[in-house]
């Protein structure tokens, strides 16, 4: 056999990376079809025929693939939640809001998220009140001349 010059061989590498390139366009994946071998593996553990037939196995899948998507992106909002009606009581034994508590901080360059003052409000009482006291200096200032009453706060 005579030897592939090294010309040829690029060639010939470019024309195999080309077919494959062609070949992933025209997979049935391209056209938004999920293979059958992968819907049945999803399918697997559903009540009646959906887990034997494609059709029915497919729309089951399909719903299924946007349930599971839609929960994982709405899990960070419930998580900010959790901690916004965690942080507003702690905030309101101390005097102060949620809100005026959140825009006292982000004023006075304190930048933690709520995640950490969440934490911070159930383990580290200490910590937090000189947090909140932190929010309240900035957000009611000392105006020089007003003798105001502080003492409610």
């Amino acid at each position: 056999q005579a030897a592939i010059p090294s010309q040829s061989a690029s060639a010939w590498a470019s024309c195999a990376a080309l077919f494959s390139v062609a070949a992933m366009l025209l997979s049935a994946i391209r056209f938004g079809r999920l293979p059958r071998e992968i819907v049945f593996a999803v399918a697997k553990g559903m009540y009646g025929r959906s887990k034997r037939c494609y059709r029915l196995a497919h729309r089951r899948v399909m719903k299924e693939l946007d349930h599971l998507y839609f929960l994982r992106h709405r899990r960070p909002r419930d998580m900010r939640t959790m901690w916004i009606t965690r942080i507003n009581p702690a905030a309101r034994e101390h005097g102060l809001v949620y809100n005026r508590l959140i825009s006292g901080l982000h004023r006075a360059n304190v930048h933690l998220d709520r995640k950490t003052l969440c934490i911070l409000a159930e383990t580290e009482p200490v910590t937090f009140k000189i947090l909140v006291d932190e929010a309240k200096r900035i957000v009611y200032p000392r105006m020089p001349g007003l003798d105001r009453d502080l003492s409610h706060f």
